[in-house]
């Protein structure tokens, strides 16, 4: 006979299986186990995805540079059964790619407050975090961290109307470790103004999300055109700015309502802070320690004057007196 969870506390929510991997997932967990020929037909879908996966068996192929027999070698290794069942599942991913919070409504409304919808929540928040952390690749992820902890590359951070929250948010932090970092602001004068100084030297952390904003997509394109390297923080359906990207940290955005959750983004992004703080190591503490101190020298000088400017001299006083 099942035994009542303690007054006052809610049972653990099981949760159900996790729904399968996007293919952008499958491609890049195989690509160790790919042969050359069919990392190449990878290569090709990833660089165009979903769209190349969704044209003719033979247009890949062209694209890639490979046979036709090749391509269906590469999809059989992803698990599918043919090239039809491997497009089928691209047209999936390109629905759910358009999906908007209007047409969630139907299939993610919650259920209304309360003990079950806290269940609900934390079902959604647990399966986006172990679907995020199990989306990126260690290989990505030591990459970003490398290149990021790099104290003589300018590292720039933009994203879209949601996303700037995580652009703002990984730039405030990583400027208190390291030198060299600047935010480009959400819209078109400030994404012109920061393409000026964007170069070999920068790298461009770029964060977009499902129904994906025009123009960060183009502000990475440009800024990989200038030489910069960029890593695109986007979700298992794959930003656009994808295709330009050298590197790609995912993260899933499974959520108790018809808005997307940031869950997975922020956990993504907390990571690889604690990635670059562990690489700074004391190069960062001494920083951090100096801006402290910095702040601490201001408060104090701020309680001193009362946090006001001084008072005018007595003669500019009487000055500013008669012309009142």
């Amino acid at each position: 006979m099942a035994t009542a969870a303690p007054k006052g506390r809610r049972p653990h929510a099981v949760a159900d299986a996790p729904p399968p991997r996007s293919v952008s997932e499958q491609v890049r967990d195989h690509l160790e186990t790919l042969t050359p020929s069919e990392r190449r037909v990878a290569r090709a879908l990833l660089a165009a995805y979903p769209i190349a996966g969704l044209e003719s068996l033979t247009q890949l192929a062209n694209a890639a540079e490979v046979t036709g027999p090749t391509v269906l070698r590469f999809v059989r290794k992803l698990g599918y059964d043919g090239y039809p069942s491997f497009q089928r599942t691209l047209r999936q991913e390109v629905q759910a790619r358009m999906e908007s919070p209007l047409s969630l409504y139907g299939s993610q409304m919650p259920t209304g407050p309360g003990e079950e919808l806290l269940d609900q929540s934390l079902l959604a928040f647990r399966q986006a975090l172990d679907k995020t952390f199990g989306s990126v690749s260690p290989a990505e992820f030591r990459a970003v961290v490398g290149l990021l902890a790099d104290e003589r590359r300018h590292a720039v951070f933009t994203g879209g109307r949601f996303s700037q929250l995580l652009a703002h948010y990984l730039y405030a932090q990583l400027r208190m470790v390291r030198p060299n970092c600047s935010l480009v602001g959400d819209g078109f004068d400030p994404r012109i103004d920061g393409l000026i100084d964007v170069g070999k030297h920068d790298v461009v952390n770029v964060f977009d999300y499902r129904r994906y904003q025009d123009d960060t997509v183009v502000f990475a394109r440009r800024a990989a055109e200038r030489g910069a390297t960029v890593i695109v923080f986007t979700d298992p359906w794959l930003s656009p700015a994808s295709e330009v990207a050298d590197h790609v940290l995912l993260s899933h955005p499974d959520a108790p309502s018809p808005f997307d959750s940031m869950l997975g983004a922020f956990a993504v992004t907390e990571a690889v802070l604690a990635g670059v703080v562990a690489r700074l190591g004391d190069r960062g503490r001494a920083r951090v320690e100096e801006l402290e101190t910095a702040r601490a020298a201001a408060e104090h000088e701020s309680f001193v004057t009362g946090g006001f400017e001084p008072p005018p001299p007595p003669e500019e006083g009487r000055r500013r007196g008669r012309r009142s």
